[in-house]
């Protein structure tokens, strides 16, 4: 019993020593280990178009629950940002990414992916990518109508892209209809385009638009709008003479149609006008559109041997948007 006693005592007065030396040298109890910030590692951008991109990223919560967004703007001072998702509270790398919409074309962005925890915020370096440059677009008048066709014209720009184009048309500017694609090259400047529309209806008002598409994206040109005849000029002739008195004529009718055909006529020679004049023609009826020599003219034929056939460009251009271009020759008779 003592011997148990004796060993007892030893005990407390050892555990009572150890204690007092622990607190001599300053120990103290460990305390927990702070929860750390989350990764944040910003990655590339894809599917990067004229007004839209997807950036990426991948982010480490670190243990603690943490949600990330996306940084970007025209500037490394960013202006906008996505909308904050939940990354949850792993502590593995886990990827995101985010669609950035309604950006400007040909333009260099900033992005950065930023991560937020109770423990902190990490901010992914910063990276760039650029909006995709369109081709131009450039609706223009068109170059001839009739009663059920017209041919529309325009001007593409491929911005050094391969490029095709079509023109949408209709009675309205929901247009309905196009015309088939056809390739406007890959050049960088402004190329003239034009495409022939049929099976329209006589005397009827029609909306046309250019489309232009590439890598780069879609451009569409402004609205415009033509209206279909009623009549139309027909050429009766090619062949004609001058008389003594330096009047020339051409053979014009106005036909397909209920309404008079109005216009203005053209005669050149070598890009020389020689002669010109308006015209106003009956529907169902045609014949000589008669009109005198400019001293120009006249002297181009004086010049020319007497009988030897001149060959001049006429054109009518219809008050309607009707153009007609064709080539006569004309006979010098005798004359001084």
């Amino acid at each position: 019993m003592r011997k148990i006693r004796a060993t007892a005592l030893t005990a407390t007065v050892l555990s009572a020593a150890i204690a007092a030396l622990i607190a001599s040298v300053g120990f103290a109890p460990l305390a927990s280990a702070a929860p750390s910030a989350p990764s944040a590692t910003t990655g590339s951008a894809s599917n990067v178009a004229q007004s839209s991109a997807k950036v990426s990223g991948t982010v480490n919560p670190a243990g603690t629950d943490t949600h990330y967004y996306f940084e970007y703007g025209p500037t490394s001072s960013y202006g906008s940002n996505t909308t904050s998702t939940d990354a949850g509270s792993g502590t593995n790398d886990v990827p995101e990414s985010a669609q950035l919409t309604g950006l400007a074309p040909s333009t260099t962005y900033h992005y950065r992916i930023v991560a937020v925890s109770t423990a902190g915020t990490t901010t992914g370096a910063d990276q760039t990518f650029t909006t995709t440059t369109p081709p131009g677009a450039t609706t223009s008048a068109p170059s001839t109508i009739s009663t059920t066709s017209a041919t529309v014209t325009g001007k593409v720009d491929p911005k050094s892209q391969a490029t095709t184009y079509y023109f949408r048309y209709g009675t309205t500017t929901a247009y309905g209809t196009q015309s088939a694609p056809a390739s406007a090259g890959s050049g960088s400047g402004s190329v003239g385009v034009s495409s022939t529309i049929s099976g329209l209806t006589p005397k009827t008002i029609y909306h046309y638009q250019l489309v232009a598409q590439n890598a780069g994206g879609t451009s569409y040109g402004a609205d415009q709008t033509f209206t279909t005849t009623s009549s139309e000029a027909v050429v009766l002739g090619r062949e004609g003479f001058v008389s003594p008195g330096r009047v020339v004529g051409v053979e014009l009718g106005c036909f397909h149609g209920t309404a008079t055909c109005k216009g203005h006529l053209t005669m050149s020679h070598n890009g020389t006008t020689i002669a010109q004049r308006d015209y106003s023609i009956a529907a169902d009826s045609g014949g000589f559109q008669n009109m005198k020599l400019t001293s120009a003219g006249a002297s181009m034929l004086r010049s020319n041997h007497t009988w030897h056939l001149l060959g001049v460009t006429v054109t009518a251009t219809g008050d309607n948007g009707q153009k007609l271009s064709f080539t006569i020759h004309l006979a010098r008779w005798i004359w001084h």
